[in-house]
């Protein structure tokens, strides 16, 4: 579902109110993260900019078991 709608999560990766909220199993966290990545890839955007960014300001959420 992430990278069926990128457009609307690449605008949503670059509002700085955004929040990021991942939950389910342990095994899809690195799947989703590098989702993510690719979506910001294609948009002219670096994940490895913006999810320390991020941890950093309390809006990425991660709950995985």
């Amino acid at each position: 579902a992430i990278r069926e709608a990128s457009a609307q999560v690449a605008a949503l990766l670059a509002d700085p109110h955004g929040h990021i909220y991942i939950c389910g199993l342990k095994g899809m966290e690195e799947g989703v993260l590098d989702a993510f990545a690719e979506v910001c890839a294609t948009s002219g955007q670096s994940w490895q900019d913006i999810e320390p960014r991020l941890r950093a300001e309390g809006r990425l959420h991660i709950e995985t078991y």
